[in-house]
């Protein structure tokens, strides 16, 4: 199975819950739309290992931490304030500020393709509670051809507990789709209505879906 393509950047602002007792909550989900160049998402995990009379006998391999890294065809102001922190300045300037501000935690979600013998399947990605952060910027200057040049942000993903699991959940991850229903599963876990503009979107729904 190949991956052909990814899309439909999520995002939503944390607001409180993954502790086990209640489920997380957001507000102000968001499903960008044409938005999205490449989406990666990793997974921390320990490599111990145990060895007796000169073999291996046991191994760990628990997973630590998530990580999202998006790169982006627009990034656009909201999500500078919404995602990456950054402040508008007083006076009505329309200046943004980076300042020593932590960026907000937000639950963060993409969909990727999959084609396999000519059957294209959609698969979901929800990270719980995320905090991203932009590195920086460059560009290249126009020679005799144009080179499309993207804006890159990083995230970590910490541990939440959901209601009714043993373990800690990371993000939710669902495959097999349809592109409909793969954005349908991805708008419930951002708390995002159907009737809400793909860009102009507040929620304040709670998180139901538990991990896997």
């Amino acid at each position: 199975m190949a991956k052909t393509t990814c899309a439909k950047f999520t995002y939503a602002t944390f607001v409180s819950g993954g502790d086990g007792s209640s489920a997380p909550s957001y507000t102000g989900g968001v499903m960008l739309e044409d938005y999205l160049a490449k989406a990666e998402i990793t997974v921390d995990r320990t490599d111990e290992k145990e060895y007796a009379d000169g073999h291996l006998i046991d191994s760990e391999k628990i997973a630590t931490a998530a990580h999202m890294v998006m790169e982006l065809v627009n990034n656009n102001a909201q999500i500078k304030k919404n995602v990456l922190g950054m402040t508008e300045a007083s006076g009505g300037s329309g200046d943004l500020l980076q300042g020593q501000n932590d960026p907000p935690f937000v639950g963060a979600g993409v969909l990727m393709a999959n084609r396999f013998k000519g059957v294209i399947t959609w698969e979901g990605f929800w990270l719980y509670k995320t905090q991203f952060a932009h590195q920086g910027v460059s560009a290249e200057t126009r020679r005799d051809r144009t080179n499309w040049q993207h804006d890159t942000i990083n995230g970590d993903t910490v541990a939440i507990k959901l209601p009714g699991e043993t373990d800690v959940s990371y993000f939710a991850h669902k495959d097999g789709m349809t592109e409909t229903a793969a954005t349908a599963w991805l708008k419930a876990h951002a708390g995002i209505s159907d009737s809400s503009p793909a860009e102009e979107t507040t929620s304040a729904a709670t998180e139901t879906t538990s991990g896997t």
